[in-house]
């Protein structure tokens, strides 16, 4: 992803997946429409009352704020819009983890950053502790 097409996020490391950098009804509506590929306001908002009592126009807005955050390709040209992700799920996720890493390296530099990420492997067990070895060489 190009610099002028930069995705704005905040991290909540307590959340899960993609709600950890999105709220919790943009997290649903990024797994929808990830699910379906493309999608319109009105295919999403049935996926969403199968779950729980939402506005139409609640999705709409929320689809458009997604989309002026570069999440989603917004296709006006029909009657209905079309709402295309900008990345796949998990080039959205590699986006996040990336500038997670980033951040954190920026603001508490490279010596505590990686110690404090050994530690955290050395916690998940010798298998996680190979994988790091393998990656490092």
């Amino acid at each position: 992803m190009d610099a002028t097409h930069e995705i704005k996020f905040r991290f909540n490391p307590s959340s899960s997946k993609s709600k950890k950098v999105l709220g919790p009804l943009e997290g649903d509506i990024m797994d929808i429409v990830w699910d379906q590929g493309s999608a319109t306001v009105s295919s999403v908002h049935k996926v969403l009352r199968e779950r729980k009592d939402i506005a139409y126009t609640t999705v709409m807005t929320t689809m458009t704020r997604l989309a002026k955050k570069n999440l989603l390709n917004q296709d006006t040209s029909a009657s209905s819009y079309v709402y295309t992700p900008t990345l796949q799920r998990s080039d959205f996720e590699r986006y996040v983890v990336t500038g997670v890493i980033h951040g954190l390296l920026d603001d508490y530099g490279d010596a505590s950053v990686i110690d404090l990420f050994v530690d955290c492997i050395k916690l998940r067990g010798e298998p996680a502790m190979e994988r790091l070895r393998k990656a490092v060489r």
